[in-house]
This record gives C-alpha cells, structure tokens and sequence, in this order.
C-alpha cells in the first residue's frame, strides 16, 4: 500500500489509492448497512438485562437531589 501524507496548514491528510482505500473500508465495517442483496441488514443485538438496569439506575439518580460542591468539600473537610 502506497501511502503519501500531505501537511496543508497544520493539518496532515493521508493520500491514498482508492483500491486500498475500498480494502480498508471493507475490514472496518463502514457503511454495511445493506445486506447481500440490497436490503436494510437487521440488527440483531439486543440490549442486555445488564444494561436496562444500568440505564434504570441511572434515570432514578438523574432525579435524585445533587449536593453543590461547595457543601459536599466542607462535609469532606476539604474547605
């Protein structure tokens, strides 16, 4: 793979063949939204009994009542 780097202002950009730009898009997974034969792909991962809980907890300590810091400092002794 034939790569050139390119530097306009302080910005690097990297030059590279289309071919190998393809290749490289294809192993990362970019842009496989559509099946073999064109249709939409499913997703099948689901959410985790885990991850609910994690998000229920975190909605019910979104509610509860936030201490300023100023006031959680002076209950550490750090003020």
């Amino acid at each position: 793979m034939a790569v050139q780097i390119l530097k306009l202002g302080r910005e690097n950009f990297v030059l590279l063949r289309e071919k190998d730009y393809r290749d490289l898009k294809s192993k990362a997974g970019v842009g496989r939204s559509r099946g073999e034969n064109g249709k939409r792909a499913k997703k099948t991962k689901r959410m985790s009994a885990q991850d609910r809980g994690d998000i229920a907890e975190a909605a019910r300590r979104r509610k509860e009542p936030a201490l300023p810091y100023s006031e959680l400092r002076k209950e550490l002794g750090l003020a």
